[in-house]
């Protein structure tokens, strides 16, 4: 089947997106607006439409210019999106053939894809793509509260005890005012820690709140001890597929474990409303696998490729390879 790549409206877009089986929060209209707003970056929401013109697929295609190059992905590094690309009954043989034609047209010199599976691994590598296989940790949340319990790691279970014992208390925010501020400079406090720049902006924060809140599909949840703010994490969702996006603590306080009591309290949640898979996002830390695990999560892969269309990507991406985080600072300056 012979595809083409064009604008979508956003009614049409939502109504595709709705009518998917499960969950797509990363395809979602408002999840573009956070990375437009959060990360100053163009998002091209454009649908696969057949030779009929009947639309069979979305393509969300994130764009950024870095000195002379022109970068797209779906998604693209950087804008807190851990997969995207084509969402339809579509092959991936013709959605690359669609992206290929759009790519030259709009003179793109680089591209990458996200992809929630394993799923066209051949027709990439045909295609010029190099593809690596990465893991991220899903947690099947069931109907009752006691087998949720009873998945848990008793190293995991532990921890939690401790917690409630130490006197850690789980709240969940309600208005932005009420977490931003705690929440960012808790967020700086971490990537400092590393000599890096924090990832998230206020502006991304604020819009995660404003576009996904009032709908009901985002909990911020922060763990307060003595008084004071220790620990929090972000969890947004689309229909029954929730995800922990981000999560932030203060090190000084890490006898008290506040972050395994966040999580499970913020399974609870997810299970009263209904939830029925927790995407824990990530798994290619050791240290932070380890502790994903410990919840009763399981490994899936999914696919990261990239193409440089150009041999100036080429070099553009092995020197960012080498100098990323010096990169980063002197964009974030400029």
């Amino acid at each position: 089947m012979s595809l083409k790549l064009q604008p979508v409206e956003r009614e049409a877009w939502q109504d595709f997106q709705k009518s998917m089986p499960l969950g797509s929060l990363f395809h979602r209209w408002e999840w573009q607006e956070i990375i437009e707003v959060g990360f100053g970056l163009r998002v091209n929401r454009l649908g696969l439409f057949d030779e009929m013109g009947a639309l069979k697929g979305l393509l969300p295609l994130v764009e950024r210019k870095m000195s002379l190059l022109k970068l797209a992905g779906s998604p693209l590094s950087g804008a807190a999106t851990p997969h995207s690309g084509p969402l339809g009954d579509v092959s991936m043989a013709d959605v690359l053939s669609a992206l290929e034609e759009y790519a030259s047209k709009n003179r793109l010199d680089y591209l990458e894809l996200g992809l929630p599976e394993v799923m066209g691994k051949e027709d990439l590598e045909q295609n010029g793509y190099t593809v690596e296989q990465l893991t991220t940790l899903d947690l099947q949340i069931p109907n009752e509260l006691e087998p949720l319990w009873a998945g848990l790691e008793v190293r995991c279970r532990n921890a939690i005890r401790k917690a409630e014992k130490s006197g850690v208390e789980v709240v969940e925010a309600q208005t932005l005012e009420e977490w931003l501020d705690l929440y960012y400079d808790l967020s700086c406090g971490v990537y400092h820690r590393q000599e890096k720049e924090p990832p998230f902006s206020k502006e991304y924060f604020t819009s995660l709140w404003q576009n996904l809140y009032p709908s009901g599909d985002l909990v911020v949840l922060l763990a307060r001890y003595e008084g004071k703010i220790i620990a929090g994490g972000i969890f947004p969702r689309d229909r029954n597929v929730s995800y922990y996006l981000d999560g932030v603590s203060d090190r000084e306080y890490n006898k008290v474990v506040p972050n395994n009591l966040i999580q499970w309290e913020y399974l609870k949640r997810a299970q009263a409303l209904g939830i029925q898979l927790y995407d824990m996002v990530g798994a290619n830390i050791p240290s932070i696998a380890k502790f994903k695990k410990s919840f009763g999560s399981t490994e899936r892969n999914y696919l990261y490729a990239y193409r440089n269309r150009t041999i100036a990507a080429k070099v553009g991406r092995t020197v960012y390879a080498k100098h990323g985080e010096t990169i980063k600072k002197f964009l974030k300056r400029s």
